[in-house]
């Protein structure tokens, strides 16, 4: 029953219960759906703004292309759906289930979608600027290409997760967790990430300009060739992650762990490394010019041909360091 006449809700659900499931073009503005099932319904390029379907059930629903602009989904279950081009802008989907869907070059500009389950979701290419993702459940979704500026991520889990040359300049992670998470060239400029868990994150080549990652778990993380110029890396725990070629200039890391770390040909000039602990890092090649060592732990630290010019390495714990010249400290 494919329609671009204007329909109203009970029609709809009467044509449903009756067998009928094309639905397409559909005009159905300011619809009252709640709590409706209508599993497998094909709603494509239907006219839904600021419709109610709170609480209803559209497992496997076809709703790509749809106008769903103001609409409210909230708690509402659309596991396996399909909403590839959607327009969603400042729709609400506060504990929504979307796990599986399909959503890609989907519109959730300003949308609400705290608390959501997106497990295992598609959101490749969407846009997803300004929305609200507060403690949303995001593991193994894929958001390669997306763009996240200034998205609200609190507490949300990202383990997992896809990433790639995903926008995230400004966003708000504090305290999300991205465990294995894949964020190859992404652009996370400015982004908060105070107290996240990154352990294990591919994070090799990402902007992290200006990044707040104070007290961030980036235990065995891969951040080669990322650029964290004048980051805040205060208290952070980067044992054993890899930072060879990692533009840290500027970058204060006071009281941070870098022990057992990778810092091969990395550029720390300016850096603050007071109370660091650099116990047993390979800083071969690596740039330290005017960088601020007081008090850091650098004990059998590899530091052969390592550039100290300038470098502050005030009551700097230096047992067993091997040093430039390849002496022993």
């Amino acid at each position: 029953m494919s329609t671009n006449a204007l329909l109203s809700p009970n029609y709809l659900l009467q044509s449903y219960q009756q067998g009928h499931r094309n639905f397409r073009e559909a005009k159905l503005y300011r619809a009252n759906f709640k709590k409706a099932t209508l599993n497998r319904i094909n709603l494509s390029r239907a006219e839904l703004q600021q419709s109610d379907l709170s609480k209803g059930t559209f497992i496997s629903a076809n709703l790509s292309d749809a106008n769903l602009k103001r609409a409210n989904l909230n708690q509402a279950i659309l596991i396996e759906a399909t909403l590839t081009h959607t327009n969603l802008t400042e729709a609400t989907l506060v504990k929504a289930n979307l796990s599986g869907a399909i959503l890609s070059n989907i519109i959730l500009k300003k949308a609400d979608l705290s608390q959501a389950c997106l497990v295992g979701a598609s959101l490749v290419f969407a846009h997803l600027s300004k929305a609200n993702l507060e403690k949303a459940d995001l593991t193994g979704v894929s958001l390669t290409n997306a763009i996240l500026e200034q998205t609200n991520l609190q507490q949300a889990i990202l383990n997992r997760a896809i990433l790639s040359n995903a926008n995230l300049t400004q966003a708000n992670l504090k305290k999300a967790s991205l465990i294995k998470a894949y964020l190859y060239r992404a652009n996370l400029q400015e982004i908060n990430l105070q107290g996240a868990d990154l352990r294990y994150a591919d994070l090799r080549q990402v902007n992290l300009k200006g990044a707040n990652l104070k007290d961030a778990n980036l235990e065995g993380a891969n951040l080669s060739s990322a650029d964290l110029t004048s980051a805040n890396l205060k208290g952070a725990n980067l044992e054993g992650a890899e930072l060879s070629k990692a533009n840290l200039q500027r970058a204060n890391l006071t009281s941070a762990n870098l022990s057992g770390c990778n810092l091969v040909n990395a550029n720390l000039c300016d850096a603050d490394l007071s109370k660091a602990n650099l116990s047993q890092a390979g800083l071969l090649l690596t740039h330290l010019v005017g960088a601020n060592l007081k008090k850091a732990n650098l004990n059998q630290a590899n530091l052969i041909g390592a550039i100290l010019a300038e470098t502050n390495l005030l009551a700097a714990s230096l047992e067993e360091t091997i040093m430039p010249n390849g002496s022993r400290g």
